[in-house]
Order: C-alpha cells, then sequence, then structure tokens
C-alpha cells in the first residue's frame, strides 16, 4: 500500500469510527509527532563535532578497533 493509499484508508476509518478513545489517541499521537529534524534540535557544538567527524572519515584519518587496542595496550601496559 503506498502512502496516499494508506492516508484514504485511515481517512475512511477515522470518518466511520464513533469510538471517542480512538479518535483522542490519534489526535495526541498527531500533535506529539515532530515534524522538525532532530538534527536542528541538536546543539550547534555537538552538530560541528559530528560534520566534522564525517569530514575525518571521508579523508581517511580514521583508525580501526585493533590499532587502537594496540595503541591502549602498548601506552598503558594491559
Amino acid at each position: 500500500m503506498d502512502i496516499q493509499a494508506l492516508k484514504l484508508d485511515l481517512v475512511e476509518k477515522i470518518i466511520k469510527t464513533d469510538k471517542q478513545s480512538v479518535l483522542s489517541k490519534i489526535n495526541i499521537l498527531l500533535q506529539n509527532e515532530k515534524t522538525e529534524d532532530w538534527w536542528n534540535q541538536l546543539p550547534p557544538e555537538t552538530q560541528e563535532s559530528v560534520l566534522d567527524g564525517l569530514n575525518d572519515i571521508q579523508e581517511g584519518r580514521v583508525f580501526t578497533h585493533e590499532q587502537v587496542i594496540q595503541e591502549a595496550k602498548e601506552k598503558y601496559g594491559f
């Protein structure tokens, strides 16, 4: 079922129902739905840090898990 068919199906069901509880739950669900992207809710410092990390990945400035473990073993002796 595509999105338009789903919408029409839901509208039909909403129109046919007389159950206040169902309509209230749908109303609450729609009110709680956030239309803003979660990215915009992140603090600017966090956004910058994530973008820096993605840039590091694209530039090849990354370490494997094994490399990090080996360096920790050498540095801390475990």
